[in-house]
């Protein structure tokens, strides 16, 4: 029985979203676990996600990828550029044709078939940015590296797509035994023309509309709108959509650097359910049951060749530019993971060759079956070599906000225990030397069970003194003037709820008991010297 298809979705998030967080605490990336469940909900195992179903989601699937692109792009500013120099290119060239190089002749040699190994040359120079992107974001990574890595896949794309229309043309020619032509290699070229307009043009959209949205709330349907839009157009017009939204991305981020920051972080929180579906399907698209011994002999080879061409070709690039040393050593690593535009590219060569023959359409969907085969085996080993990189070269958790670090406290880990407290009995003459012998401004009161009664001021003191008269002033006591805590905040409770407290209600301290009912004694906070330890401890994660 096929299941409803909102049941099926609903099924897919929560899964997905389940499963990469059991990952993430194995410290295990969570994209591995969207894959995983993606395969077991896939028709390899449970046949959940039929081929007509998966195929059914390839709108959303084009949202998800314009989303990542835009992203992607939004990370790419042009001072990256000018603060690598030739290394960047060096890099991105020669990990790019390298890969190509060696895929195209270890495929050639294992099947005698040379338009195999011009196609799958192709196929492999891509590098899934989605992937990537999920993982530098998933561990706050920030450093050379990290800058690097984004650089290289947010270009990568663009030259792999030039290297599958010169591997394209050959191979249809080699396959139909026609003439050659030119007329398929102009045309790859405007496609990416009219990409980089169509992407440029939604850039300065969005950079004016910042312009004229007041109510902040209204980024999101706006962004989305203009996003969705870039990847209509770039579908109906048959051009790469990821390259479209990448550029919108670059564009927005460069022209208007700081207002564009709230578009990106909103976009960023809200398509987290369209990344978690977008990783799933790819694990669901997988069919073991179609791999024989000799095309999972190719698959093999596949894999293999492109690991090679990837690192060997990172490293050699990284040593022409003459690049930092945990680049070039690093660098290669990052770039194994494989997604959307290599099973795109695999789904347009299905495409154009069933329009050859029977023969060749069967070719056309090994070539499919192969991708997505290996897109599997790259997004599991992928995000885990990005994961020892980032850690060998100590950019994880640089790149964190001052809202990471509150999230990671719990009130019990800033709480000044510590603190001088004025019991219930003593009188305001006693008060009145305990406190000269102390820095604090506010003292809680307890009784004799250590309970918090309520809290007393410098000025609660001084009034009180303006008031009674010096021979009355050992007749009142603590808890006489005691002013009732309006608020308090139990030691369990995350730090992040007792700085809200502070902030609404403007208070410069706040009492933390054990429990609010017994309102046992703790401690307490003061909102100047948490704040001045979070500041500190997002200075030295971030390395500053």
């Amino acid at each position: 029985m096929e299941l409803h298809i909102l049941l099926l979705v609903g099924l897919t998030v929560f899964l997905g979203t389940l499963s990469g967080k059991l990952f993430q605490k194995i410290k295990i990336p969570q994209v591995t676990g969207y894959i995983i469940v993606g395969l077991l909900l896939g028709q390899s195992f449970s046949k959940a996600w039929t081929p007509e179903l998966v195929e059914m989601m390839d709108p959303l699937v084009n949202l998800a990828l314009g989303i990542i692109g835009f992203m992607l792009g939004s990370e790419l500013s042009f001072d990256v550029f000018r603060n690598r120099g030739r290394s960047i290119y060096s890099i991105l060239f020669g990990q790019a044709f390298l890969t190509f190089l060696i895929v195209a002749v270890a495929v050639s040699f294992f099947t005698k078939k040379i338009y195999l190994g011009l196609l799958f040359g192709a196929i492999a120079s891509a590098t899934a940015p989605a992937a990537t992107v999920d993982v530098l974001w998933e561990y706050k990574t920030r450093g050379p590296l990290s800058s690097m890595l984004l650089a290289i896949v947010a270009l990568d794309d663009v030259l792999a797509l030039i290297l599958y229309a010169f591997a394209s043309v050959f191979a249809k020619t080699l396959i139909v035994h026609g003439q050659f032509s030119f007329e398929h290699i102009f045309h790859a070229f405007t496609e990416i023309s009219i990409g980089v307009f169509l992407g440029t043009l939604s850039g300065f959209v969005l950079y004016w509309l910042t312009h004229f949205i007041r109510d902040r709330d209204r980024i999101l349907p706006f962004s989305f709108g203009i996003i969705a839009l870039t990847v209509g157009i770039a579908a109906h017009m048959q051009i790469d959509l990821i390259l479209a939204c990448m550029v919108s991305g670059v564009t927005l981020r460069n022209i208007a650097p700081k207002e564009s920051e709230a578009i990106f972080l909103t976009i960023k929180k809200a398509s987290m359910p369209l990344f978690v579906i977008f990783f799933v399907l790819v694990g669901a698209r997988l069919d073991v049951a179609v791999f024989k011994a000799s095309i999972a002999s190719l698959l093999a080879i596949y894999i293999i060749s492109r690991i090679i061409g990837k690192t060997l070709g990172s490293f050699l690039g990284g040593l022409i530019g003459k690049a930092p040393k945990n680049i070039t050593n690093y660098l290669g690593i990052c770039l194994f993971s494989q997604a959307g535009v290599a099973i795109g590219m695999a789904i347009s060569i299905h495409y154009h060759l069933s329009q050859v023959g029977l023969e060749a359409s069967q070719i056309g969907l090994m070539i499919i079956n192969i991708t997505v085969a290996s897109t599997f085996v790259f997004q599991l080993v992928g995000p885990l070599s990005i994961r020892y990189a980032v850690y060998r070269t100590r950019e994880m958790g640089k790149n964190i906000t001052e809202e990471d670090v509150i999230d990671s406290y719990s009130v019990l880990d800033l709480i000044e225990k510590n603190v001088p407290v004025i019991p219930q009995d003593t009188t305001l003459n006693n008060m009145v030397e305990k406190i000269k012998t102390s820095d604090s401004y506010d003292f809680c009161v307890i009784d004799d069970k250590n309970r918090l009664l309520g809290s007393i001021s410098i000025g609660d003191l001084r009034d009180m003194l303006l008031e009674k008269e010096m021979s009355l002033t050992n007749l009142v006591m603590a808890k006489d003037i005691v002013v009732p805590s309006a608020r308090v905040i139990e030691s369990c409770r995350p730090l992040k709820e007792a700085i809200d407290i502070l902030r609404l209600k403007d208070l410069d301290f706040l009492p933390v008991v054990k429990d609010e009912k017994t309102r046992e004694f703790v401690g307490h906070i003061h909102y100047k010297q948490i704040m001045a330890a979070v500041n500190k401890e997002w200075l030295e994660r971030r390395g500053a």
